[in-house]
């Protein structure tokens, strides 16, 4: 089968549960972060936890857009890795509810990775992940015969934080540049911009074509002062470049034609996880049918603002594809 997009990332199941400001504040994580711990780490915050309701469902910030596409009727596949567990077989029928292809649960010991996301009133979510078996991932686990006939890959920030997961994702956005298909990146998140810089330069500079990020994750990767400052770098080192500002909406920009800058739908936000990567489902699928930037953009604050509505960082169901139909619904803003 030929897939229109392929991606490659961690593939992590949430466990998510809203909690309170001053529990934020106790725990001592970053509020709005992403935190990589051990697994005998999070298991003390999820004593912490015990009584409180959990919410169960699939995510990975790479998978959240890929599942989003396949939601959408985009043939996608994922590169990923789950353990032979409870989690990773919900994660398996999660992806192919969705008739994404995916590689299925392995049966290496280590298990299937999660974050303990925590949401606070203003929907905002705080990430505690251990990464459990997409540590593993790594060359040998990205088939070049996949990605070959595709028309986009796309790769996630988050595979910088390992020694052979960055390997995985240098090899699969190669073999994808080779084959002649656009490289898609997104930086995924601050920790990973301020902690691997120079890797992830190097990277958007030789293997990128699309970058998406948001406003804090472009100031950290620029190191300019002022969010125009850091757009206007970025654009610099990418041919086309989305650019997300939460309420205020998202400029994009493509090589050798003017900023766009759209506005954010309205709506009462639940959690906020998932926005970006559905921001990235969207963009992805105006590309796709030959969109221009503006529509591009439009597209993926509709994702984003459906995404949010809800707990979890996948798309609800019946969630609208008509492109003409968001349109009509962006002129009413």
């Amino acid at each position: 089968m030929n897939y229109e997009i392929v991606g490659i990332g961690n593939a992590l199941v949430d466990i998510q549960v809203q909690v309170d400001d001053a529990f934020i504040n106790e725990t001592g994580f970053g509020k709005g972060a992403m935190t990589l711990l051990e697994n005998e780490e999070q298991q003390k915050l999820l004593k912490k936890l015990e009584g409180k309701t959990k919410n169960i469902c699939s995510g990975g910030s790479a998978a959240n857009t890929i599942h989003g596409l396949g939601a959408i009727g985009i043939k996608s596949y994922y590169f990923g890795k789950v353990a032979n567990d409870e989690f990773g077989l919900h994660y398996t029928q999660d992806m192919a509810d969705c008739k994404v292809g995916f590689p299925g649960p392995d049966a290496e010991s280590h298990g299937t990775g999660t974050s303990v996301v925590m949401i606070t009133p203003d929907a905002q979510r705080t990430m505690i992940t251990n990464l459990g078996i997409s540590v593993s991932l790594n060359e040998n686990n990205v088939d070049e015969t996949i990605i070959k006939g595709a028309k986009y890959g796309y790769v996630e920030g988050y595979l910088f934080t390992g020694d052979d997961t960055r390997n995985a994702a240098i090899k699969f956005a190669r073999s994808a540049k080779r084959q002649g298909l656009p490289v898609a990146f997104t930086l995924s998140d601050a920790f990973v911009v301020n902690v691997f810089r120079q890797q992830v330069m190097d990277f958007i500079q030789w293997d990128v074509d699309i970058l998406f990020c948001n406003e804090v994750e472009g100031l950290a990767l620029s190191q300019k002062e002022t969010p125009e400052e850091a757009f206007d770098f970025l654009c610099g080192i990418s041919d086309i470049v989305f650019f997300t500002r939460g309420k205020e909406g998202a400029w994009a920009k493509r090589a050798g034609e003017d900023r766009v800058s759209v506005k954010s739908f309205n709506v009462n936000a639940v959690d906020t996880t998932g926005a970006g990567d559905l921001f990235a489902t969207g963009g992805l699928y105006g590309l796709l049918h030959g969109r221009s930037m503006e529509e591009c953009c439009i597209l993926g604050t509709y994702y984003a603002s459906r995404v949010i509505t809800h707990l979890g960082a996948r798309l609800p169901a019946h969630t609208d594809h008509s492109i003409g139909k968001i349109m009509e619904l962006y002129k009413s803003i």
